[in-house]
């Protein structure tokens, strides 16, 4: 792609993208005007703020959230955990683009004092397909210089000996054990996968954004937003109380409550994106398990997600299988607790896979939510019809990992520049607001 260059403060260089809309100009009218305003000061807003201001350190960035503090919405209970497991190309090269960020946070934030680490556990993936499935996966995987090896029952068995091999079985309707037939096993094992701690890397983020000199506001709620007479543009927002920012460009990024504010500007896409519970749980682990991987157990009617946290002995453990994730819900009002018989049914798939974790100790758990695509558990990015606003949203569960790259996406569109950094090269349209929902073999948040 041909590109005009300009040079940046800091020896950084920007570039125009040709192919890109005529850049938009930023001047603001009004002094209390903004260039940017952004709903929602999770991963998601914060890192779009963040990549844009690398790219014009005059424009006037405003970032308006809800809740009285950072983490209260979804991106506060997230696991944290990256990977490039994907059933696309296209989503498998954005993961990366945003664990690259993750893996050299410092760097990224140009902030030595960052404390978010990434802790490096691999990933163990036991979704029930056969060997040649799980040979073009890791075939796919190496296309993006990622290491993955295929196991069998005996490869398993030697390289994490805590897991059984045994698909997890059903019952009849007498209630007796029914081992059902999923043929040999096999598993990939993806190398250089792990975690860091959200709420650490929102601390972290905000504090780059905040000496940056972008504006962050809390207890700042949204009720709707401001176009021309006609719909056709964007103008601002309009507060709870009555209030109104003005600016040319509004990016929805207030996860659960998407879908609310899109209503106030006539905004339909082509995908469906709602707030759904989400339940996890964790528990004390003796050592012995805190070396095992992040595991993914489909293996049988499992349905589940481990992961151990060295750190502190904690197992977290949650869903994915769509038997846990289909609860709509009120982002206002709804259940944050762990469910009695949904923590049953975790632990019941959790002492099949791991026959010697010990059955005593507490366990924990909360509510929390995922913005899921209906039609494709994959996001939509990019301006809707209404122009200057954009959507960023229906992440699934997977958004975290991504954010980085979906900061550097969005900011790409809206500017027309790009950095010679912490850049993605996604194609704009593939998770586009009014694209044809993407075919998916299997919907779970895994994508």
């Amino acid at each position: 792609m041909s590109a005009a260059v300009t040079r940046m403060s800091g020896g950084a260089t920007r570039r125009a993208l040709r192919s890109s809309p005529a850049m938009r100009s930023f001047s603001s009218a009004a002094a209390s005007a903004k260039d940017v305003v952004i709903v929602g000061s999770g991963i998601m807003g914060l890192n779009i703020a963040y990549q844009l201001r690398r790219r014009d350190p005059a424009m006037k960035i405003t970032v308006l959230e809800r809740a009285s503090a950072l983490g209260a919405g979804s991106s506060g209970y997230s696991t944290g955990f990256q990977r490039a497991y994907y059933s696309f190309d296209e989503t498998m090269g954005f993961a990366l683009d945003g664990m690259h960020c993750y893996k050299e946070w410092q760097s990224y934030l140009q902030d030595s004092t960052a404390e978010a680490k990434f802790t490096e556990t691999g990933a163990l993936w036991m979704l029930g397909y056969d060997q040649a499935q799980n040979d073009a996966m890791v075939e796919r995987l190496n296309k993006f210089n990622v290491k993955g090896d295929v196991l069998d029952a005996d490869a398993m068995k030697e390289k994490f000996p805590l897991l059984s091999t045994d698909p997890f079985p059903t019952y009849d309707d007498e209630g007796n054990e029914c081992t059902p037939d999923t043929g040999p096993f096999s598993a990939v094992y993806e190398h250089g996968c792990g975690h860091l701690d959200s709420s650490t890397c929102l601390t972290d983020l905000h504090k780059a954004c905040v000496r940056d000199g972008i504006d962050i506001r809390f207890n700042q709620r949204v009720a709707s937003f401001d176009t021309t007479a006609d719909g056709a543009k964007v103008q601002g927002v309009t507060m709870e109380d009555g209030s109104k920012i003005g600016a040319g460009v509004v990016v929805n990024a207030s996860g659960p409550w998407f879908n609310k504010l899109n209503e106030t500007a006539g905004v339909n896409l082509s995908t469906t994106a709602l707030p759904v519970r989400i339940q996890v749980g964790h528990k004390y682990v003796p050592d012995e398990f805190c070396s095992l991987p992040f595991v993914a157990d489909g293996y049988g009617p499992s349905g589940i997600y481990f992961m151990p946290r060295a750190a502190n002995n904690q197992l977290v453990f949650g869903s994915v299988a769509h038997r846990f994730e289909s609860e709509v819900v009120d982002p206002d009002d709804y259940n944050t607790s762990l469910d009695p018989d949904v923590k049953q049914d975790y632990l019941n798939c959790l002492f099949h896979r791991m026959p010697t974790l010990p059955r005593d100790g507490e366990i924990v758990g909360f509510s929390s939510m995922y913005t899921v695509n209906q039609d494709d558990v994959h996001p939509m990015i990019g301006e809707t019809a209404v122009g200057g606003l954009w959507a960023c949203n229906g992440f699934s569960g997977h958004g975290f990992k991504l954010a980085p790259a979906v900061g550097s996406l969005v900011a790409q569109q809206v500017t027309g520049l790009k950095t010679d950094a912490w850049e993605t090269s996604m194609p704009t349209d593939f998770m586009g607001p009014y694209r044809e929902p993407l075919k998916l073999k299997q919907k779970t948040h895994f994508a």
